[in-house]
């Protein structure tokens, strides 16, 4: 047998550190500069990958490409640094970095390579590559590197003297396992390479002597040829072999480098016309430890290839140099690299932002679904202290898309206690509180999608004059529009009665709505419970029983009032009108609102989700099941999960509230602000309530049957005969 040795090409694989390498280059160093520039690069025998199928079919060993690496080391090269990997070959590059994109285009491809390739032979020649194989493997890269958009044009050239006619293989190539006599030969050479600096060189010569089992193998750098390979015929017997570090892992073609390899033979040693060629893969086995001989048969990748080398004579070309990577179209095309996603600084912040998110998944949290977290729109009712940590805590999250709602301005008290805001922003009167905390956010982090709306709530118990009529309607417009764009509200008010509103509108769009609110050293974080459909909204009947397989709605955070909310902002003393609490508390109870909001995002049922059973600490989401509400106290440092149903009497979420907002719009609300008393023409009310109802009953409790359920506890108060005689006490 006798055929055309076929070699296996390099493919290049660049680390992203190097183009940034290469743009501090340009930069700093080379400026207008086009001198070729000295880089390093590496490679490393070829390994076949395992690739395991399921039971009924055998494990396969795939071929990957001959990878050159080039990486931040590169450019350490000029600071005489050429440090590798373990079992890795290193060589030299040459960089001509080009000022413009005509300039890459218009380069002469061909008169790089025939540089290059004399050079090659110019080393052989001086004896400088026997002394230094690696100079016989030097790679090019031609490139412009567009530093305003991020995009590096580039092409790699692995420079290779061709042979004309060709080399030949006198026999198939066979496994290195196969070509010894033992299997703890291939433990020996493992061995002998491991105690030498032979193999780091790329190339070597050796001796296999298949009769000495305690030593059979000798090798020696390429400058120990006459004491090492010598003749076929030597005296001392044996088997004599040429070889390198093969980065190919295909099973008979080998590596790109042995090209020039036998381009120095041909010159150097012109007697050797029918060589043994040891193509060693075997790198990784160098680095890797100990391993036994039974392993090594089954692990080992070298060949061992006969190969007919034309002589000097016999080429019809003395220096015929090919060697420009092809793409994976095999197509003699240029490349390009676009890291403007990761060179911008708005782009890195954005990966630097996501790193932690994304570390979670390699252990902590495999199944999380951060895209879902990140697309999730939030909109904050509120932008003072629980505002502003709660906005940190979601951009940590990674939620690009966060809006404001405030009709506050910034005060002289607010930097000091909200982290959104600086002392240039209560300036001048102050800065408007929601806007100034969109634009802080921005500054934070220039892709967060943040805005802020100026807007003053409407809450009942808050009349609306004549003249606000119109800029009422027009605000219940807007928040009912905001309401409906976000996925989650959170509701972060000072006031009871200004959570109301996005209470009801929450609801009725079945949003998921987290509601915050502070004592001095106490809080409450928790979630409202949603209508699966519109169906839902009817009138509810007689609560669940507790082996009832369906599910119960969660109250909101009126839910377990007896009075409908009212004006609790006027004639109040001046620690009535600021919150008051310890400066610790609104982070945690901030923290603690986000970390419910994403255990519902990473449940299957979402909103809908179950609250978690007493004492469990898993459930079907990634974080379990979410809780509805969560009571805090510093005081002791205590924590409580408590779990509250929806109520029929309600007056933001209940069916009859839901119901008289859909159908009477804009008027129902407007005699919820103005605390509209009940009278014979009240339209919205039932009809048993409408007649009788008293003056001091509001509309809501009488249109959601507080009022009656009011009436009936002073009719059984009245019912009770109260005795105040001692006689009447039972003895203990």
């Amino acid at each position: 047998m006798s055929e055309t040795l076929r070699f296996e090409a390099f493919s290049s694989m660049v680390e992203p550190e190097f183009w940034s390498g290469l743009a501090h280059h340009k930069l700093h160093s080379a400026r207008l500069d086009t001198a070729r520039t000295l880089v390093r690069g590496e490679f490393s025998g070829g390994r076949r990958h395992a690739v395991r199928g399921n039971s009924a079919e055998p494990t396969q060993r795939l071929a990957v490409p001959a990878r050159l690496r080039v990486n931040q080391g590169a450019w350490e090269a000029a600071q005489g640094n050429t440090q590798q990997q373990a079992g890795a070959v290193g060589v030299n590059g040459y960089l001509h970095n080009t000022n413009t994109i005509e300039e890459f285009k218009k380069r002469d491809k061909g008169e790089l390579l025939r540089d290059a390739g004399a050079e090659i032979l110019e080393a052989i020649r001086s004896g400088r590559a026997t002394q230094t194989p690696e100079l016989l493997w030097p790679f090019l890269l031609l490139s412009f590197a567009d530093l305003k958009k991020y995009h590096f044009y580039h092409w790699f050239a692995f420079p290779a003297v061709t042979a004309d006619p060709p080399d030949m293989a006198t026999e198939a190539p066979a496994p290195l396992s196969s070509f010894v006599s033992r299997s703890s030969d291939l433990e020996h050479l493992l061995t002998t390479f491991a105690g030498s600096s032979v193999c780091a060189q790329g190339a070597f010569v050796a001796r296999y002597y298949p009769s000495n089992v305690d030593n059979p193998w000798r090798v020696g750098p390429l400058s120990e040829w006459s004491e090492i390979y010598g003749s076929d015929k030597a005296e001392d017997g044996g088997i004599a072999l040429l070889g390198f570090v093969d980065p190919s892992s295909h099973s008979t073609r080998p590596g790109w480098p042995l090209r020039n390899m036998l381009t120095w033979l041909r010159h150097c040693h012109p007697e050797a016309t029918n060589v043994n060629i040891l193509c060693f893969r075997d790198t990784a086995l160098l680095a890797g430890g100990t391993v036994d001989s039974a392993t090594l048969v089954q692990q080992c990748e070298s060949i061992v290839v006969r190969v007919n080398v034309t002589p000097v004579a016999s080429l019809t070309s003395e220096c015929q140099v090919s060697g420009w990577e092809r793409n994976e179209k095999q197509k003699l095309v240029p490349r390009i690299v676009n890291l403007s996603s990761t060179m911008d600084p708005v782009r890195l912040a954005e990966s630097a932002l996501d790193l932690n998110l994304q570390l979670m998944r390699w252990r902590l949290a495999p199944s999380i679904d951060l895209a879902k977290i990140a697309g999730t729109r939030a909109l904050l009712v509120g932008a003072g202290t629980l505002g502003a940590y709660t906005a940190r805590v979601l951009l940590a999250w990674g939620m690009r898309k966060i809006t404001f709602v405030d009709n506050g301005r910034v005060s002289f008290s607010n930097p000091a206690r909200q982290p959104l805001y600086d002392f240039e922003d209560s300036l001048d009167g102050g800065k408007p509180k929601a806007e100034a905390a969109a634009s802080s956010m921005r500054k934070i982090f220039p892709n967060v999608d943040s805005q802020g709306i100026q807007m003053t709530i409407p809450m009942p118990g808050h009349s609306i004059s004549a003249s606000e009529m119109d800029g009422t309607r027009a605000t219940v417009a807007r928040l009912d529009e905001l309401v409906a764009s976000h996925d989650v509200i959170f509701l972060l008010t000072d006031s009871r009665e200004s959570r109301w509103l996005p209470t009801l509108l929450g609801t009725l769009h079945r949003k998921i709505v987290i509601c915050v609110a502070l004592g001095f050293d106490s809080y409450v974080a928790m979630r409202h419970g949603m209508y699966a459909h519109d169906d839902d909204f009817e009138p509810m009947g007689a609560p669940k029983a507790a082996d009832s397989n369906e599910a119960v709605r969660l109250g909101c955070y009126f839910c377990n009032d007896v009075v409908a909310p009212t004006d609790s902002l006027s004639d109040r003393t001046l620690d009535q009108q600021c919150t008051v609490t310890r400066p610790g508390l609104a982070p945690i109870a901030s923290g603690t609102a986000v970390e419910l909001l994403t255990t519902i995002l990473q449940h299957p049922q979402g909103g809908h989700a179950p609250p978690a059973a007493p004492g469990a600490n898993d459930g079907a989401g990634e974080f379990g099941d979410p809780e509805h509400q969560i009571r805090g106290y510093l005081l002791g440092f205590r924590q409580h999960a408590i779990v509250g149903q929806a109520s029929s009497l309600c007056t933001a979420c209940s069916p009859s509230v839901i119901n008289a907002y859909r159908q009477h719009g804009f008027d129902f609300l407007l005699r919820a602000f103005n605390n509209t008393l009940v009278s014979e023409d009240a339209p919205h009310c039932a009809a048993e309530d409408s007649a009788d109802a008293p003056a001091d009953y509001s509309y809501l409790e009488t249109l959601t049957g507080l009022a009656a359920l009011h009436r009936q506890t002073d009719t059984m108060l009245e019912t009770i005969e109260w005795s105040e005689s001692d006689d009447d006490f039972e003895a203990i």
